[in-house]
């Protein structure tokens, strides 16, 4: 509040310093406009609705009341987002996606409050406009506000505009091209603040919400968000589903740091991201007749959108401390005791795969570490930031591997766009493929011999010819281009990614490419990176720096990243790989590019 009187008293002052001749239609008055309703660029077909402009996320704080038994949010439960402006906002946007057509599984909410620094604010719910619109984003053609995973829309009216937003399939099976030409939901919380927001100050909008949380459906069919169990609510969210649970700034640069104050009946678990902080017991009242606990958990490293954890339900959890670091462990407690004991013996290892990755990585970027695992069968597990989340009742070894080199690719080093996903991908599916390697060279007689070290890199030079080799449709679609109906395909997200990584293994040479990727930590920990500064940083190793390697090594990222090729292999792939791989290789003779 005082915050606020604070920002009308210099609005008056600043008045009263202005000659009543000058005051209207001066030069020197600040403009003050809507912030943008999205972060899409121009032409974007994947998520081009979210994300919100005209602010910076600074600190958001969720402070949830909810009822598991009833999978309900209750009276008092609230966001509190503390943002920067970074113009003159006469109105900004969230990403809430208070309702859907899901009526079991999906969101059902009703938005109560919102205030800005203490203040009333009216608000609305619109349609996303597609990014670039020269009419603005309250473009009134309903062409404007169209779903689509191709740019143009198409579809049955034809229509010649961008997509507004990704479609959300009903199933898998679901033709990726059945919502073409309907209209994208209203999913935008247009907030105005009683008065104008100054460019550059820092305020805080606080949204009062309550009901059914739920998941969203993805352009592929598959739903991520607030999976409903049997006593709470288990969350995996990437691409978007953060919005079907909570309003945020919905984009992966965006990365407030957090804290979380989870209101839940006694008896009941919370989990987050970051560390536990304290957990507070309270007297049993009408929301909670049993008696509550408030879990407070605190992350002080940014968290991108898609990444954070809110998982309520009956876990076992336990923590334990090792080289400053805290790891959590938490198992839902309907799985059977020998189904937990099996889980604990790869949980385990999560401290021992950190190690082994930071050899790669570079230091371990959190202060926090965790797994938890569900009961319930997610689509999928996902690399939420410090508490690594299973579903289906069981972890696996090799993805765990995947999972935990995530914390520092995708997690401290998010990519800039949902176009990169697979840069984070591939790098983290080149931590499975390392530790292939490093049992091929345990089996060889041990890291460190000659033996091992042998074995460890033919299994790296075999795991990317098998890749190689592959042949029908593994090339024809581009990682740096995927449509919503395939942003998880594994050739293009996962394979191909990791193949050029292998491929930049060996022409950098194992030191090199560990100090490329460290480097890339040191520079973008904590923030986004796009193509361009992955391929500079690449370059930046490059043991050969003649002008002919350079502008060969930006071929190979061309040709890797970039390019779709016709259906075959052969020649329709890649035509540069790296020294002692399938295909042409890199260096000449003279260990130059020619």
């Amino acid at each position: 509040m005082g915050g606020a009187i604070a920002t009308a008293l210099t609005v008056f002052l600043a008045g009263l310093a202005v000659p009543a001749s000058a005051s209207s239609g001066s030069s020197d008055a600040p403009t003050c406009t809507a912030g943008a309703h999205s972060l899409g660029t121009p032409g974007d077909r994947l998520y081009p609705d979210t994300g919100n402009g005209g602010y910076r996320s600074l600190h958001t704080e969720v402070d949830t009341v909810y009822d598991a038994t009833t999978n309900l949010f209750l009276t008092g439960n609230m966001v509190q987002l503390t943002d920067q402006a970074t113009q003159c906002l006469s109105s900004f946007s969230l990403d809430f996606e208070r309702s859907s057509a899901d009526a079991v599984a999906g969101p059902n909410m009703t938005v109560g409050s919102v205030t800005v620094d203490g203040v009333p604010a009216t608000f609305t719910f619109v349609q996303p406009t597609y990014p670039g619109d020269p009419v603005g984003q309250d473009d009134a053609d309903p062409r404007a506000h169209e779903i689509s995973q191709n740019n143009p829309v198409g579809g049955p009216n034809q229509n010649p505009l961008p997509p507004a937003c990704s479609p959300e399939l009903p199933a898998p099976t679901s033709p990726p091209d059945v919502q073409d030409g309907q209209q994208c939901p209203a999913n935008k919380l247009v907030i105005t603040p009683a008065s104008p927001i100054p460019d550059g100050s820092s305020f805080t909008v606080v949204v009062g919400y309550s009901g059914r949380p739920g998941v969203h459906a993805d352009g592929d069919g598959s739903t991520e968000g607030w999976f409903r169990t049997a006593d709470g609510g288990f969350v995996t969210t990437e691409p978007v589903g953060s919005e079907a649970w909570m309003p945020l700034n919905d984009f992966p640069t965006a990365k407030p740091t957090y804290d979380f104050y989870d209101t839940v009946a006694a008896g009941v678990t919370a989990i987050a991201n970051g560390l536990l902080v304290s957990t507070s017991p309270h007297p049993a009242n009408a929301q909670f007749p049993g008696g509550s606990v408030t879990w407070h958990w605190h992350s002080a490293a940014p968290v991108a959108s898609y990444l954070v954890e809110n998982t309520v339900g009956k876990y076992s959890l336990s923590q334990h401390v090792s080289h400053g670091i805290t790891y959590y462990e938490a198992q839902d407690a309907a799985l059977s005791a020998a189904t937990q004991k099996a889980n604990l013996v790869i949980m385990n290892q999560q401290k021992a795969i950190t190690d082994f990755e930071s050899h790669v990585s570079g230091p371990y970027p959190f202060s926090s570490a965790g797994i938890i695992v569900g009961s319930t069968n997610a689509n999928f597990d996902e690399e939420m930031q410090t508490m690594i989340s299973f579903g289906g009742g069981h972890v696996g070894t090799s993805l765990l591997y995947h999972e935990n080199m995530h914390q520092w690719w995708g997690d401290n080093v998010t990519e800039a766009s949902y176009n990169m996903t697979f840069y984070k991908e591939g790098l983290a599916t080149l931590a499975q493929d390392l530790y292939t390697a490093h049992r091929a060279a345990v089996a060889a007689g041990g890291p460190g011999t000659a033996p091992g070290n042998a074995a460890f890199k033919a299994s790296l030079v075999a795991q990317f010819d098998a890749l190689y080799g592959n042949t029908g449709d593994f090339w024809d679609s581009a990682p740096s281009d995927p449509a919503p109906s395939a942003l998880f395909s594994s050739a293009a997200t996962y394979l191909r990614p990791v193949a050029a990584y292998l491929a930049l293994f060996q022409i950098l040479g194992s030191t090199d490419f560990d100090f490329a990727l460290q480097g890339i930590q040191l520079t973008f920990g904590g923030g986004n990176i796009d193509e361009s500064e992955l391929e500079t940083a690449f370059q930046q190793w490059m043991p050969n720096t003649s002008i002919a390697c350079s502008q060969k090594l930006s071929a190979f990222f061309t040709q890797w990243f970039d390019t779709a090729y016709p259906p075959g292999g052969g020649a329709n792939r890649p035509q540069i790989t790296g020294p002692g791989l399938a295909g042409p290789g890199f260096y000449d003779q003279s260990g130059g590019c020619s």
